[in-house]
C-alpha cells in the first residue's frame, strides 16, 4: 500500500491518495469528520482553528460507500486561502524557513511555511481515522492521551481515550489537567508556548507483527518514522520511560505459564516485533517555535540581525498531537498489516489475519 499527501496551509486544501487498499470496506465519513473537529477543539489551539471547518470529501475509490480497490482520493478544503502576513525575509528559528529558503532558493519565508506548516496534519488525521476504522474491524484499538504539559505530568494510564467534554486536554487525570490548563492560560497571557508528553496505546495486536530481519521493517522503525514526521515531536520511547534507570534483570518482562507477562517494560515490542501485549508509545513534543514574543534572527535581505514578527499560533498543541499521533500510528499499523496479509477484498485481508491469529493462539496452547 502507498500513501501520499499534498497541499498547502493557505492553498485550495489538502489531498491524500491511498493506493493498494482492498475492496469492500465501508467507510464512516462522519467519524472522520468528528475526529477532524476534535483536532481543532482541544484546549490550547489558536485563532486559525476558528477560521476552518475541516470536513473530508472522498473523491475517488468508493462505490456506494465501499472501497473499490482503486486509489482513494481524500480532500479537505481550506477556508482561509490567503496567508495572514506579507512577504517576510526573516526566517523563524525552530522552523523549516531558513533551511528551505536556502535549499530551494526563495527569498520569502511563506513559500516554505505553506507546506511545512503543521496544518498539513489535518490530512494525517483524516487518513488515520480511516485506518482506525480498519483496525477496529480487525479487533485492534488505537487511542492516546496527554501525559504531561510544561513540566506537569500524570502517572495515570488511561484505558481509553478521555472524552473531550470532561477532559479538554485529553488528560485522564482531572486534578493534573486543571493544573495544565492553568499554566496554558498563563503562557497565553505572557506570550510564550508550552510542550509536553503524549502516550499512544495499541491494543489487540497478535504476536509477531513486524520483523527482526531488516532494520527498516522493524515495527519500532515503522512506527517511529511515522511519529517523527509530526511537527514538534522530538523524542519517542517504546514502553517504560525509566528503563535506563534499572538493572537489566529488572527491565525485562518475565514470561510465565501460558506465555503470559506481568509487566510491559518493552511496550509491547521485542526484537522489532509485537509480543502480544499493548504497544505503548511515549512521545515528547517541544513548545512550538511561533510565539508572541519575538526571537532573534537575521533579515536575509540585509543580512543584519533582526527579530521575528508574530502572526498567529497555538499556545500548546499537545492535546492536538494526541489526535495526530494516534492517526499516524494507526496508519502505519494498517499499512503493515495490509503488506503482511494482503488480499484483493477486505474479507480476504480479514480472513488471512484471522487465520494468523488462530495459529498464534494454538501455539500458546
Amino acid at each position: 500500500m502507498n500513501i501520499i499527501t499534498s497541499g498547502e496551509s493557505h492553498g485550495y486544501g489538502f489531498y491524500g491518495i491511498i493506493e493498494g487498499f482492498p475492496s469492500h470496506f465501508r467507510i464512516d465519513t462522519e467519524r472522520i469528520n468528528n475526529r477532524l473537529r476534535l483536532r481543532q477543539s482541544v484546549f490550547g489551539r489558536g485563532e486559525r482553528m476558528k477560521i476552518e471547518d475541516d470536513k473530508v470529501e472522498i473523491k475517488t475509490g468508493l462505490w456506494n460507500g465501499e472501497t473499490t480497490g482503486s486509489p482513494m482520493t481524500f480532500f479537505i478544503p481550506n477556508k482561509s486561502l490567503t496567508p495572514p502576513n506579507e512577504r517576510t525575509s526573516i526566517p523563524r528559528p525552530g522552523h523549516a524557513d531558513l533551511g528551505g529558503m536556502m535549499k530551494f532558493d526563495f527569498d520569502d519565508t511563506r513559500v516554505i511555511t505553506e507546506r511545512a506548516s503543521a496544518r498539513r496534519t489535518v490530512m494525517d488525521v483524516a487518513i488515520g481515522e480511516f485506518a482506525r476504522q480498519v483496525l477496529e474491524s480487525l479487533g485492534i484499538k488505537v487511542y492516546g492521551f496527554t501525559k504531561g504539559i510544561g513540566g506537569i505530568e500524570t502517572d495515570l494510564m488511561a484505558n481509553a481515550e478521555p472524552e473531550i467534554g470532561a477532559h479538554p486536554l485529553l488528560c485522564p487525570d482531572t486534578r493534573v489537567e486543571e493544573q495544565m490548563i492553568e499554566i496554558i492560560n498563563e503562557a497565553y497571557k505572557e506570550g510564550y508556548t508550552l510542550g509536553g508528553k503524549v502516550t499512544v496505546v495499541v491494543r489487540g495486536m497478535p504476536v509477531g507483527i513486524g520483523t527482526f530481519a531488516q532494520r527498516q521493517k522493524r515495527l519500532t522503525s515503522i512506527i517511529g518514522k511515522a511519529i517523527f514526521d509530526i511537527p514538534s515531536v522530538k523524542g519517542v520511547i517504546f514502553g517504560d520511560e525509566n528503563i535506563w534507570k534499572v538493572k537489566g534483570y529488572e527491565g525485562v518482562d518475565d514470561i510465565f505459564e501460558g506465555l503470559k507477562r506481568k509487566t510491559n517494560h518493552a511496550g509491547g515490542i521485542e526484537g522489532g516485533m509485537t509480543n502480544g501485549q499493548d504497544i505503548v508509545i511515549n512521545l515528547v513534543a517541544k513548545p512550538i517555535s511561533t510565539q508572541k514574543r519575538g526571537v532573534k534572527s537575521v533579515d536575509l535581505d540585509t543580512m543584519k540581525e533582526s527579530e521575528t514578527t508574530y502572526i498567529r499560533s497555538d499556545t500548546c498543541v499537545v492535546g492536538a498531537i494526541v489526535i495526530v499521533a494516534t492517526a499516524v500510528v494507526a496508519t502505519a499499523i494498517m499499512n503493515e498489516l495490509i503488506d503482511s496479509f494482503g488480499g484483493f477484498t477486505f474479507e480476504d485481508l480479514k480472513g488471512n489475519f484471522s487465520s494468523y491469529r488462530r495459529r498464534i493462539d494454538e501455539f500458546r496452547r
